[in-house]
């Protein structure tokens, strides 16, 4: 502040210097100046009000009613000596003298007014920079502790993933050690030995199972593009899990349309899908079922209905849905299905529906469950495909 002082002390210097220059020069006009040439004392009358206004945009009220007063006086001796001071001949210069005065008030006011009113707006501007530069340092600070926090929430992860993949891996190298060392027994006939052979494979089997479980939950997917027809995945999936479901008593029914749906993108996305759905309603009906897959075109109205779905006139939109007669499943546990290492099985893993709703997000796609106990699970997938493709 003090530096500013400094700069605009010698700047009211000059303008000072400038008016009362201003005003000598018209004065000395005024007084050197006979009476005869009247057309000149005019314009030197009128041109007192340029040192007024200069002061009274500068100086405020202060500066222009200070310097009308001055130019008044300095004025008056000229109209009293060489005009002679009578009123009736002289109304108009003693009007002039009151106007400059007016003049000088009115304009100082504005001026300072104007000065004042961008004094509070800079003063305003400058809390606002403030304002926005705290704002910014916390916005700084918040994205720090966000990345943080998103580092403790990878690392809280990747400790769960290891936690539960290290107690996932142990029961079936438990089994396998403890068929091992019953098959190296020399005492061990041949038909346990046979038997135990097929529990290493089992185990092996499952071994398997669970890391690729992980690995597909935890590796990051390639994508890849190319186009494949949405019923024939269903039909091979069907086929796949045909020998599961005649173990458990239960019946996989497909519905399709006989037009072919025509998909681009990666056929693994419905494909894990399909089977980790389904599979959880197998092992979920343990006293025998159906499981019932249809595949619909939505009616593009219903679509606009959708807050979830973001309507596009270039597309069509499928429905997929997969329904059985399970015992279902309760409100709370809806809620938390499709979190990672979430399961209510004893052997689960607590990843197949995360798989699930990670690639349903990749792919932009909306996915849904309506369960109630005793009475089923539906799941339903909505899937935006593009007109060219239909």
């Amino acid at each position: 502040m003090k530096k500013r002082n400094k700069i605009e002390h010698p700047e009211s210097i000059r303008w000072w210097v400038a008016i009362i220059l201003l005003i000598i020069i018209i004065s000395v006009l005024h007084y050197t100046t006979p009476t005869s040439k009247w057309q000149n004392h005019l314009v030197y009358m009128q041109s007192y009000f340029i040192p007024i206004l200069i002061a009274s945009f500068q100086f405020g009220i202060r500066g222009g009613l200070g310097i009308a007063i001055a130019v008044s006086i300095i004025y008056l001796p000229h109209i009293m000596l060489q005009w002679g001071g009578l009123i009736e001949s002289n109304l108009m210069r003693f009007m002039q003298i009151v106007l400059y005065n007016v003049i000088g008030f009115l304009t100082g006011l504005k001026a300072q007014r104007e000065k004042e009113e961008k004094a509070k707006l800079k003063t305003t501007a400058d809390q606002l920079e403030n304002s926005l530069r705290t704002v910014k340092q916390q916005s700084d600070k918040l994205i720090e502790l966000e990345e943080q926090v998103c580092q403790a929430d990878r690392l809280a992860v990747i400790g769960e993933l290891t936690s539960s993949l290290a107690h996932e891996v142990r029961n079936p190298l438990g089994s396998i050690r403890g068929a091992v060392e019953i098959i190296l027994d020399k005492d061990t006939d041949q038909n346990k030995k046979d038997e135990f052979y097929h529990i290493l494979i089992e185990e092996t089997a499952r071994l398997s199972s669970v890391l690729e479980n992980y690995l597909s939950f935890a590796k990051k997917r390639k994508q890849t593009d190319s186009e494949y027809i949405f019923q024939e995945i269903i039909e091979n999936v069907v086929m796949m899990l045909g020998t599961t479901a005649r173990k458990s008593r239960t019946e996989i029914i497909p519905v399709m349309p006989n037009d072919p749906f025509l998909l681009k993108g990666d056929p693994n996305d419905l494909w894990q899908i399909l089977m980790n759905i389904i599979l959880n309603a197998l092992q979920a009906m343990t006293d025998g079922g159906t499981v019932k897959i249809s595949l619909t075109q939505l009616d593009p109205l219903s679509i606009k209905d959708m807050t979830d779905l973001k309507f596009n006139e270039n597309y069509r939109y499928l429905r997929l849905t997969i329904t059985d007669n399970g015992p279902g499943i309760s409100d709370e546990e809806q809620h938390k299905i499709f979190e990672p290492f979430y399961t209510t099985k004893a052997g689960g893993s607590g990843l197949g529906l995360a798989i699930v709703k990670r690639i349903v997000d990749d792919n932009n796609w909306i996915i849904n469950v309506d369960s109630q106990q005793a009475s089923g699970t539906v799941f339903v997938i909505i899937i935006p495909i593009e007109k060219k493709f239909i």
